[in-house]
């Protein structure tokens, strides 16, 4: 009966494995989490509304949310690509960029390396906090280090 079964389960892997080589599959998934906890400690964390997975793990998804308690950084996209191999997300339409010590950052693009600690962007940013305004084209924000910079010809403005 044991050797039966092994045949029985191998015969159906084969299967599995032909098909899976002529069709490639994907995972779609609505209300989508996941989080990253590193010694019963949450690291990061994301949500996302509409969520496809393709076959290399590469996904896409629409109203994203990511956070990390630990840097103190939220992002929210309406749209959002990973890309797995270069462990890249790009985030747009609407990118909202809150953090802890630089304020809140708005634009239409931002890239995010989550293993490099790295965000930036070459669109136009706006950057609040408390009463400071400041525009700019680009942005380069290194979390780990805490190195954050808005390029191009910045127009600062300043409520006292």
């Amino acid at each position: 009966m044991g050797n039966f079964i092994k045949l029985l389960f191998s015969i159906i892997t084969l299967i599995f494995l032909s098909f899976h080589n002529i069709y490639p599959f994907q995972i779609v998934s609505h209300d989508f989490e996941y989080a990253l906890y590193k010694n019963n400690q949450f690291v990061w964390g994301f949500k996302i509304k509409e969520f496809l997975q393709k076959e290399n793990g590469d996904f896409e998804g629409k109203n994203i949310y990511l956070i990390n308690k630990e840097k103190g950084l939220e992002i929210w996209a309406n749209r959002g690509f990973y890309q797995k191999e270069e462990d890249k997300f790009i985030l747009q339409e609407n990118v909202h960029l809150v953090t802890l010590s630089y304020g809140e950052v708005y634009t239409q693009k931002l890239i995010f390396y989550p293993k490099k600690y790295l965000i930036f962007t070459d669109e136009e940013v706006i950057l609040i906090k408390k009463g400071l305004t400041i525009r700019g084209k680009g942005l380069i924000y290194e979390i780990k280090t805490g190195n954050f910079k808005i390029e191009g010809k910045t127009k600062v403005k300043w409520k006292i």
